[in-house]
């Protein structure tokens, strides 16, 4: 793999472990907003709707650390190939610190001449040979 697409990796594999943290977050947000919610919807008791708001809580939590646990984890995991294959390449060559640089301090590429026609004739030998096949003559081509 080249140096840009091991960099790209490793660009995603932090955002992965963001995303962890984040789902995370809005798992214990979401616990918390469910297991505080007063809203009945009246089918069943309120102690038994109680109870399973407390259930779905519990739940919603599980659900939110498995998942952050899984993207986390998957990002650490690329993270630590990424950085593998980084060591192995070496540092970073300086052309890439070169296209770092800013648009003022870079030089501009020269333009080329747009190419030109080539003026070299055929060879003899092929004129001859399609002048050969060309006939005015309305011969029996073809015909068994």
């Amino acid at each position: 793999m080249n140096r840009p697409t091991l960099e790209w990796y490793e660009q995603m594999s932090r955002a992965l472990v963001w995303a962890g943290a984040l789902v995370l977050l809005l798992a214990v947000v979401a616990a918390i907003i469910i297991a505080g919610s007063d809203s009945a919807a009246g089918i069943f008791g309120e102690e038994v709707e109680r109870q399973g708001r407390g259930v779905f809580a519990l739940a919603s939590l599980g659900g939110g650390l498995t998942c952050a646990g899984l993207l986390a984890g998957v990002g650490a995991i690329l993270r630590l190939m990424v950085s593998e294959r980084l060591e192995k390449l070496g540092p970073a060559p300086a052309a890439a610190a070169e296209t770092a640089a800013p648009a003022a301090q870079r030089r501009r590429p020269e333009r080329r001449e747009p190419a030109r026609r080539s003026t070299r004739r055929r060879p003899a030998e092929a004129e001859e040979r399609d002048e050969a096949y060309e006939t005015d003559d309305d011969s029996d081509f073809g015909r068994g």
